[in-house]
């Protein structure tokens, strides 16, 4: 949220075209939201791994558009059950470090690390004006390290979320997106002087998802349904949100959050489960509401100066995708649309999520 990777975001690397983040960091936050929340088990994965490798891609292009949240890419490692790791490794010093987080590191709960390196672009709709409108979403780019630690128990799952970054020209985003259109030949984005100024970016969340339901389709066939809530504080996205994620497939396994950076609710992911015997294949959606003080991309950065749309101050979001497994590999597509999310904006925001994950 918005992968954001997997990750509370993520979803808290940089990429093209499809690295053109920018509609919104709303989504991010509603990313962040999924990114942090946990789903329940129905049949459960098998096989030992020491981690799990995602790349992750949002881009605006992939559903037609081409405006405000643009692009993003993130790279996430998930780590194993932190007990797995010998007390000395790097993975369980960072989370006996924690372990003062409620539920981190508690008697049966299972605790699961993930970093995500992730960059967002964000751009107004009209790329070859050098001026533009200032009633448009800013010129922006973020790139930042997510840091989530899982607490999962029973039907409950419990995720806490480190954000820390920068945004501004030392994010690159403006060099990446240039280089990219020149290399495709596309129209060059002449409004990067408008971005947002550098400022270091730091926030932090907390989410919890809980399996309210479950049941069979037919014989072979399962679903369930999984709300779930999020609180963030920090110059990024200060805000609460909520909302109802759903499933239905075959050969379910116990996944929880989102690969994705900023891709609402989705059912891809590789926190607490592992490769899996034959195929996997998983339809989801959901539907979530924001509640938002402060949203980065939109509202400007809080130090600085800046250019800056007023964030609607409710937002709504909805999310549709599909995620197959084979054994160790794992392939998720994913649409997400927004309603408005300033009042001035020209068009709501929409894009489409790819990633792929692999264990080792």
């Amino acid at each position: 949220m918005r992968q954001i990777p997997d990750s509370l975001a993520s979803i808290p690397g940089a990429a093209p075209d499809a690295v053109r983040t920018t509609r919104t960091a709303l989504r991010l936050a509603l990313v962040a939201v999924v990114s942090c929340c946990g789903v329940g088990c129905v049949t459960q994965s098998t096989g030992t791994y020491d981690g799990a490798m995602t790349i992750t891609v949002e881009n605006d292009t992939f559903t037609g558009s081409d405006n405000n949240y643009t692009n993003g890419l993130g790279a996430t490692w998930n780590s194993n059950e932190v007990s797995s790791y010998d007390d000395g490794s790097s993975v369980g010093m960072w989370a006996g470090f924690w372990s003062l987080l409620p539920y981190v590191s508690d008697e049966g709960y299972q605790t699961y690390a993930s970093w995500s390196v992730a960059q967002e672009m964000h751009t107004p709709d009209d790329i070859t004006d050098p001026d533009p409108p200032k009633d448009d979403q800013p010129y922006a780019g973020v790139l930042y390290l997510d840091n989530v630690l899982y607490a999962r128990r029973d039907r409950t799952t419990h995720a806490w979320a480190l954000k820390v970054g920068v945004v501004g020209p030392a994010s690159q985003a403006e060099d990446v997106q240039k280089w990219f259109h020149d290399g495709i030949g596309s129209d060059e984005p002449m409004g990067w002087d408008t971005q947002l100024p550098d400022e270091v970016v730091v926030n932090v969340a907390y989410s919890v998802a809980h399996l309210w339901a479950q049941g069979d389709v037919g014989k072979s066939a399962k679903w369930r349904l999984v709300p779930v809530g999020t609180v963030g504080v920090g110059n990024y996205f200060t805000g609460v949100a909520a909302g109802m994620y759903g499933e239905v497939g075959w050969n379910l396994v116990d996944a929880l959050g989102v690969p994705a950076l900023r891709s609402g609710l989705n059912a891809a992911s590789t926190v607490g489960v592992g490769p899996v015997h034959g195929w996997s294949v998983a339809l989801y959606g959901g539907l979530g509401g924001y509640g938002v003080a402060h949203y980065l991309p939109l509202d400007g950065t809080v130090f600085h100066d800046s250019r800056s749309v007023d964030s609607e101050p409710l937002i709504g979001t909805g999310t549709v995708g599909i995620a197959v497994r084979h054994r160790g590999f794992l392939l998720s597509l994913a649409r997400t649309y927004f309603t408005d999310m300033f009042e001035t904006e020209r068009k709501n925001a929409e894009f489409g999520t790819l990633s792929v994950s692999w264990f080792f």
